[in-house]
């Protein structure tokens, strides 16, 4: 890929030469797809898109080699679903409540009021006796990640080398203070998951690990505070949940033709492989003897977060595994969190939009499905 960045052209300033511009997509007509393994390498050619695969992928080929040296594909194969453990039959709804980008330390105020909003929906403050008699039947809330605003970064964090050691700002210390402030809320009436995201103050690679609790005095008190790392798995009430808080898709985004979050994330789980484009452009820790981010096990809700949009679909094994992928809306842009039902697996989308009207705050959910 001509356009992949690297570190020779991110120091090529000093040699008086043009910076690379920034750029959304690395894909160009120009990309050759390249089929690797411990003592060759060959250029492919023919059924397969060269546009959708990452580097990483690891699939197999049937096809032929021809006389230019390049292998013509006549169909492929990735490792797609593994097994997966059978879910418990619940009797009753139970929900999993599914937030990322809260976008904490923006100058948005309507961020802070849809905050609230969600709060006090879990914690049973808003709305009529059935609104709450709903929120009683959450039973764990995850939040997937860019709990901090992206202002709270340095100006030019974006333009650093990302081994360079970031500075701690004042905007992310009031931050983390109104984070502490909100969890105290939502951990005193239901177990709350933090996972860190792209922007918040933990390591940069993958995995990333978990929030300290140090940062959090008000809140860590409380045992139902379960501070974890990204990605993260669980297990609540029988039901695996695996997700990460978005860098893996959104990086496959960048050097693909894929857009859809959803369409990458059911590609990662065929692939078997949480983050294949680690560590070609994705930071990762370097693990020798074991891959960590293979997916040993099928899980039952494959989450992405801070999406831009909701998405939700419900991919078959062919061994009759059923798993809900679900990409978590950014908070802070759309306002919107999404509900899992354990017992059912369909997930709705909660929108919480604050007007003045003839009351004060209220809160609209609108379920799609």
């Amino acid at each position: 890929m001509d356009l992949q960045p690297s570190i020779l052209k991110e120091i090529s300033e000093e040699h008086n030469l043009l910076p690379q511009p920034a750029r959304t997509k690395y894909i160009t007509e120009a990309d050759e797809l390249i089929l690797e393994d411990e003592l060759q390498r060959i250029k492919l050619e023919g059924k397969i898109d060269r546009d959708k695969c990452v580097t990483g992928s690891v699939i197999a080929i049937y096809g032929a080699e021809k006389n230019d040296g390049k292998f013509t594909v006549e169909d492929f194969c990735t490792a797609d679903l593994p097994s997966q453990v059978p879910r418990p039959a619940l009797s009753s709804d139970k929900f999993v409540l599914l937030a990322s980008g809260l976008g904490l330390g923006s100058s948005q105020a309507d961020n802070m009021l849809g905050l609230q909003l969600l709060v006090d929906m879990v914690t049973g403050q808003l709305g009529e006796t059935r609104e709450q008699s709903g929120a009683a039947t959450i039973s764990r809330v995850l939040l997937a990640g860019n709990l901090l605003s992206q202002n709270t970064q340095d100006k030019d964090a974006s333009t650093k080398a990302k081994y360079l050691t970031k500075k701690t700002q004042a905007g992310s210390v009031e931050a983390m203070r109104l984070l502490d402030e909100l969890l105290l809320q939502l951990v005193a009436s239901v177990p709350v998951d933090v996972m860190p995201g792209q922007y918040d103050p933990t390591n940069y690679t993958l995995p990333q690990q978990p929030l300290h609790r140090c940062m959090f005095p008000l809140s860590s008190v409380y045992p139902t505070l379960q501070l974890v790392s990204n990605p993260y798995g669980a297990n609540i009430d029988g039901v695996r949940f695996l997700g990460t808080s978005g860098q893996n898709v959104c990086d496959i985004r960048k050097y693909s033709s894929m857009d859809s979050h959803l369409e990458i994330l059911e590609e990662t789980l065929r692939l078997r492989h949480l983050a294949p484009t680690a560590p070609d452009t994705l930071g990762c820790y370097p693990f020798y003897q074991r891959d960590p981010f293979i997916f040993e096990e099928c899980p039952h809700v494959y989450f992405s977060g801070n999406a831009p949009v909701f998405e939700s679909k419900l991919v078959e094994g062919s061994d009759g595994q059923g798993v809900l992928l679900v990409t978590i809306p950014d908070f802070s842009s759309t306002q919107t969190a999404c509900l899992v039902n354990l017992r059912t697996l369909q997930c709705e989308p909660v929108f919480f939009s604050a007007f003045s009207a003839d009351e004060d705050e209220e809160s609209e959910m609108n379920v799609s499905h």
